[in-house]
């Protein structure tokens, strides 16, 4: 795909980093690895590199927020900024999170939100917009993770399990939950941002306008070559 093409270059010129950023996020990361590559190109221009780590998406939240090692979180959505009042977002989305219903029964068909509040649904702690859409929900349970929340909807403990759908896809796949063989459906996209601690308020300005140009380089990109995947995807 031409969109890691031109991170791969971009990751590629060498860059004399005197400095090292450490970046919270969700463990389901290994499903989008486009948004590492992206925020990574954006700081290797400004001479930074940067150490990932992922973690459960709750405890990723509480590590950018209270320790003093965290320098940002990867990519949340914009719920994230009440939780995380020492941070700024950066204004360019780095990729795009496709919130998606995964059901057991092919006769239950989720569309949107509303469409839940018939039924017992599994999410992740964590995943804010599915905290604050499931907020009054009756029948919400919220997991540690996808790969629990996938167990509980394969063996019928829930009837729908709410999860960034690559996310989702990428779980099912890798440990064979063979009886979740229904496509989910995506009942929401919402646009994901990097939050950067106010510590280093000075890269806010280069770090926004950076990732503008790499956005704009990647929709360019696309937009010649329609088949590809978009990198928001």
């Amino acid at each position: 795909m031409r969109w890691f093409l031109l991170l791969n270059i971009v990751l590629a010129q060498s860059v004399d980093a005197d400095h090292t950023m450490r970046i919270s996020t969700v463990e389901g990361v290994v499903a989008a690895p486009h948004i590492s590559e992206f925020v990574r190109a954006a700081y290797q221009q400004l001479g930074y590199q940067i150490e990932i780590l992922p973690m459960p998406a709750k405890r990723s939240l509480h590590q950018a927020r209270d320790s003093e090692d965290i320098d940002g979180e990867l990519a949340r959505t914009i719920y994230a900024a009440g939780y995380l009042p020492k941070h700024t977002l950066i204004p360019v989305p780095v990729g795009q999170l496709k919130v998606a219903a995964f059901v057991n029964n092919e006769a239950l068909v989720i569309h949107s939100w509303s469409d839940l509040k018939h039924y017992r649904v599994a999410a992740v702690r964590g995943h804010l917009a599915s905290v604050n859409r499931l907020a009054e929900h009756g029948e919400a349970y919220f997991l540690n993770d996808a790969e629990q929340v996938l167990t509980m909807l394969e063996r019928g403990r829930v009837d729908v399990a709410i999860l960034p759908r690559g996310v989702g896809l990428y779980w099912i796949k890798k440990n064979r939950h063979r009886e979740l063989n229904i496509p989910p459906t995506v009942i929401e996209e919402i646009p994901m941002y990097h939050f950067l601690h106010s510590r280093h308020q000075d890269l806010v300005e280069p770090l926004s306008q950076i990732m503008a140009e790499l956005r704009e380089q990647a929709e360019l990109i696309e937009s010649n070559n329609p088949h590809n995947i978009s990198p928001a995807e």
